[in-house]
This record gives structure tokens, sequence and C-alpha cells, in this order.
């Protein structure tokens, strides 16, 4: 079986302790049930243009640091 993918974007509040998996996730603060392995989003394009976003920005950091 494949090693999970942990998603720092994904918070399980304990309101919701009555299921596995149920959650919040940080792009839109809305429910999800990814349990937080990125393998299993449920918005993969909300993630990937995350993802690209946080990189540009990162580049755009390390481009003035030159």
């Amino acid at each position: 079986m494949g090693e999970e993918k942990k998603c720092p974007l994904f918070r399980q509040p304990e309101v919701l302790s009555f299921g596995k998996g149920i959650g919040y996730c940080d792009i839109d603060s809305g429910s999800t049930i990814c349990e937080g392995d990125v393998t299993f989003c449920e918005k993969p394009d909300a993630l990937k243009q995350y993802l690209r976003r946080k990189l540009s920005e990162f580049e755009k950091k390390e481009n003035k640091g030159e």
C-alpha cells in the first residue's frame, strides 16, 4: 500500500469527532472527508491552484534574495 501524503490544510475539529475523516479544508474553510491524505483530496483543483500560488510566492521571495 502507498504511503499517506499528509495535507497541511486539513483540520479535524473536536466538534466533528463523530466520524473519522470529517473535518475542514483550509483552502476554502469548507467541510471535507479526505482524512488529510492528499491522495483522496475532495478538492484537487483547488489544492493544485493553492500549491501553485504558494510555489510562485516562494520563487518570488527566492529571486528577491539573489
